[in-house]
């Protein structure tokens, strides 16, 4: 399982001339390192009920790393749309947190949700890029604007990942 392996073995499977691990799972690896961010700052700012919640995310987005190789190998493209799909959708719930969590933040801390939103939305944007490359395969048009559908209210986490680094920035000023 990938999720059980060392950084640097890790790295090196992503290194090597092998399929998996691939985007897929390094975006629900961006979108879990995220949500470690977000749980330990909230940790530092006494947010007890926050940092559950994306520790929760971060367990939930860690599943996903293994879950997105083993559908890329099993060659479903429906279940190798629905993975990422997933990433995305959680990741873009722990970008929703770095910004909940914003307002509260311990100051020692603070640039520490604007790495999370960084990785978030680069978790979200990675995944969404492997949702479109599949879609492309499948002939199910109903499928395919059920995706897309889903996708919308996430779909582009730029603008919030900005909010949150300037209002971080703006802060250390």
């Amino acid at each position: 399982m990938l999720e059980e392996l060392t950084i640097e073995e890790f790295l090196q499977k992503l290194a090597a001339r092998q399929a998996t691990p691939g985007g897929g799972s390094v975006a629900a690896l961006s979108g879990a390192l995220s949500a470690g961010l977000v749980s330990m700052a909230a940790e530092f700012s006494g947010n007890k009920d926050l940092s559950q919640d994306a520790r929760t995310l971060m367990n939930t987005l860690t599943d996903l790393i293994d879950r997105d190789a083993k559908a890329f190998a099993a060659r479903d493209l429906r279940e190798a749309t629905r993975v990422p799909l997933q990433t995305a959708k959680h990741s873009y719930a722990v970008l929703k947190l770095a910004g909940a969590l914003l307002e509260t933040c311990n100051p020692r801390v603070i640039t520490d949700i604007g790495v999370a939103a960084k990785m978030a939305e680069s978790a979200v944007k990675g995944a969404m890029l492997n949702v479109e490359v599949n879609l492309v395969s499948l002939r199910d048009e109903a499928y395919k604007e059920e995706v897309l559908k889903e996708a919308q209210e996430f779909s582009r986490p730029e603008s919030l990942a900005g909010t949150i680094v300037s209002r971080v920035e703006a802060r250390l000023r």
